[in-house]
C-alpha cells in the first residue's frame, strides 16, 4: 500500500491497528517513530559508521551547554579500539565484566549496563564506562559456541553528527 503523507499513514495505523489503543493516534506516532529509528540504525551501519555510533545520548545545546538534549544517535570521532574475548556462558555480559579485561580504567567510571542479557537480548553500542572525555562503548563481532568477541571503541564526548 502506498500512502500520499506520513499523516495519512498514521491515520491508517490508528484506524485499522492501534483502534484498541487509550490514545491510538499516539500508538500510531510511537510505532512510526520506532520504524523510522530502525531505518535509521541500519543506514548508519551500512554507511560504516558503527564504531561511531552513540545510542540514546544527551548532548550539551550549542552555544549554550548549561542545557542538553537527548538524541536517538549520535556519532563520535573514535580515540582508540580494541577487541576483547570473552566466554560465552549462560550469564549476562555485563559492564563490569568487560571494563574488568581492561588493564587500565583510570577516570573511567562503570557504568551498569548489560551488553547481552542471559536471554541473548543485544543492546547495541553498549556504553560500558563514561570519563570527562570520553565514552567506552562495545559491540559484539562474533559470536562463537563458547566465546564473543567483543569491539571496545572509546569514543570522544563531543560528537560530529547527531540524529
Amino acid at each position: 500500500m502506498a500512502y500520499e503523507s506520513i499523516d495519512r499513514l498514521q491515520k491508517a495505523l490508528t484506524e485499522s491497528v492501534f483502534h484498541y489503543a487509550k490514545d491510538p493516534k499516539k500508538a500510531a506516532g510511537r510505532a512510526l517513530g520506532t520504524l523510522v529509528e530502525i531505518i535509521t540504525f541500519y543506514l548508519l551501519k551500512s554507511w560504516k559508521f558503527t564504531d561511531c555510533i552513540s545510542i540514546e545520548r544527551s548532548l550539551a545545546e550549542y552555544g549554550n551547554p548549561e542545557i542538553s538534549h537527548n538524541v536517538e544517535y549520535s556519532l563520535h570521532p573514535i580515540l582508540k579500539e580494541q577487541f576483547l574475548t570473552l566466554g560465552k556462558g549462560e550469564q549476562a555480559v555485563t559492564a563490569g565484566k568487560i571494563v574488568a579485561l581492561l588493564s587500565n580504567t583510570a577516570g573511567f567510571e562503570k557504568k551498569t549496563t548489560q551488553l547481552l542479557t542471559k536471554e541473548n537480548v543485544l543492546r547495541n553500542a553498549c556504553t560500558v564506562a563514561i570519563s570527562e572525555r570520553s565514552f567506552l562503548v562495545a559491540n559484539i563481532t562474533d559470536i562463537a559456541p563458547n566465546q564473543l568477541t567483543i569491539k571496545l571503541i572509546e569514543q570522544h564526548r563531543k560528537p560530529f553528527a547527531m540524529f
